[in-house]
């Protein structure tokens, strides 16, 4: 819901001066912000050790992107390596990986709480945020439970190897437990979700997944992982976890990234690589009421080059019901693809930042 306060703080920021950078300089590309219109957050990963970590900020009717908008209103960079970012309780926390942070945003980014990880502890990873808690998984076999205002530590959960994607749901934790390297430093692909007891921290038991499980998503009370498989004979897969039974089971094979889609559906993207490496990308509709996967894509006129490209994002906005994508190059900002309800390519433009990897939209 749209708040009167946050709106009357945004259009006093842009009285006040904090610029956008235009995709245009004609006077028609000058747009007056919607007073109805909200603002969207873009988080970009940046590269890891150049701490050039940021979010930007964009207003879907408006023509122009703010770039390091949280430097901006912060007074300070970000930090190296953004590697979660959700929205929760009318906060927003973002998980900072290579500088070992978790902090708590109001809705104009300001800062106002931040955990930073001891020195020994693994990296910091993938955030989920239920019930005055957050959770945050670790390398190094650890998930960090904190309060979710004052980001103070309550308790830890030590087990696993390199922990990646959580979902809480019904008072557990489910884990992706990635992988981790052998005595002679090759990587071994684990295959299990972790269950934990979100109330006192401890494991209740795992489920079989395939090789690799590092993504984690909840859509309308389904939880699905994707596994990235062994980069060899075992490919990545999509699968949804059934929390009665403890089990899993693969929808669909090659699964890069997933989101919630319009009308119930689940709208992803399929990658798969050439002989060089290089990426060949499909999207596809699944439905979970019929178990039904629709190669047909939801975007009408997607550009050509998404084929091949990094898409390193993929979000819906349920109010607008606009459909955003995002590609990368890994060195220079990303792109952003605006496309209607009907999957019409409204507009491209800059990201802000290099590797734009989530998105939450202030409604």
């Amino acid at each position: 819901m749209r708040t009167r306060s946050l709106l009357c703080t945004m259009l006093c920021s842009l009285i006040l001066g904090i610029s956008f950078t235009a995709c245009s300089d004609d006077d028609e590309d000058k747009l007056i912000i919607d007073p109805e219109d909200y603002p969207t957050y873009i988080l970009n990963e940046g590269i890891w050790g150049s701490n050039n970590a940021n979010i930007s900020r964009f207003f879907p009717s408006y023509k122009g992107i703010d770039s390091d908008y949280y430097q901006q209103v912060n007074g300070k960079l970000m930090g190296d390596l953004a590697n979660a970012m959700i929205e929760e309780d009318n906060n927003i926390y973002v998980v900072i990986g290579g500088s070992k942070y978790v902090a708590r945003l109001d809705l104009n980014c300001v800062e106002q709480a931040r955990y930073s990880f001891p020195e020994g502890e693994g990296e910091p990873r993938c955030i989920d945020v239920e019930d005055g808690y957050v959770y945050v998984t670790q390398h190094g076999g650890q998930v960090s439970k904190l309060d979710a205002q004052t980001l103070k530590l309550v308790s830890t959960f030590k087990g696993g190897d390199n922990l990646e994607g959580i979902v809480e749901k019904d008072g557990k934790l489910y884990v992706a437990n990635a992988w981790k390297l052998d005595g002679s430093n090759n990587y071994v692909y684990n295959k299990e979700i972790l269950v934990i007891d979100a109330k006192t921290m401890t494991q209740t038991g795992t489920i079989s997944v395939v090789d690799n499980p590092v993504n984690k998503y909840e859509i309308n009370d389904n939880i699905y992982v994707i596994s990235q498989g062994n980069y060899a004979d075992v490919s990545a897969a999509l699968q949804v976890i059934n929390i009665q039974t403890e089990t899993s089971k693969v929808v669909f094979n090659d699964v890069d990234k997933i989101t919630e889609g319009h009308n119930g559906y689940v709208y992803g993207v399929r990658s798969t690589y050439d002989a060089n490496w290089n990426p060949v990308n499909s999207f596809f509709i699944y439905n979970p009421k019929g178990n039904e996967v629709s190669e047909t894509s939801f975007l009408k006129d997607a550009p050509a080059l998404f084929s091949s490209a990094t898409i390193y994002l993929l979000e819906v906005d349920e109010e607008t019901g606009y459909t955003y994508v995002g590609i990368c190059d890994q060195s220079t900002n990303g792109t952003i693809y605006q496309f209607d309800q009907t999957g019409k390519l409204i507009r491209q433009f800059d990201s802000g930042g290099i590797n734009p990897s989530a998105m939450i939209f202030i409604d």
